[in-house]
């Protein structure tokens, strides 16, 4: 899975490190990385959850302004899950 995650006031390198350090401290991070005015998560939803990573970033005393969960192109290689949701 990946989330794309918009934070306020995300330019200060050293408010970066201590985000991405927050986040890459939660277990099934694969990769962060900052561009263009938002945190990128790659995850495994089986050991985390975009609402774990949430928490861990506003641990750091950071406003999100807004987050999405991309599933459809995030990291094929990862093994998926055969549970389907009820229509």
């Amino acid at each position: 899975m990946a989330a794309r995650i918009e934070i306020e006031g995300l330019g200060d390198p050293a408010h970066q490190k201590k985000i991405t350090d927050a986040v890459e401290g939660l277990d099934g991070i694969i990769e962060t990385k900052i561009e263009k005015g938002a945190l990128h998560v790659s995850y495994d939803p089986l050991t985390t959850t975009e609402k774990k990573i949430e928490q861990a970033i506003r641990s750091t005393g950071t406003t999100i302004k807004a987050a999405a969960t991309d599933t459809k192109d995030a990291r094929p290689d990862l093994p998926t899950s055969n549970v389907q949701q009820a229509p």
